[in-house]
């Protein structure tokens, strides 16, 4: 998926720091979409965008994230729907 939108593996520093960016902005901020609580933690969805590498645009995809009691977000599961 990632290599479809022009990223390497010389970019997962890069895509890394701005899943965790803007999934704690939009967590802050509320935007995001509840999911399956069970005894390990709340599940939430988060919409990421990322600039295209090989082409002009973005892609927006969501992202599945498991938010424990002590209130940490942890990205378990990115899934794309562009």
């Amino acid at each position: 998926m990632f290599r479809s939108w022009g990223y390497s593996e010389a970019d997962i520093s890069f895509l890394i720091a701005e899943f965790e960016k803007q999934a704690y902005e939009r967590y802050i901020s509320g935007e995001y979409t509840l999911g399956k609580l069970n005894k390990d933690g709340q599940r939430i969805s988060i919409r990421i965008e990322l600039p295209r590498r090989d082409q002009e645009g973005t892609v927006s995809f969501e992202t599945g994230w498991m938010v424990y009691p002590n209130g940490k977000i942890k990205l378990i599961t990115p899934y794309a729907d562009d």
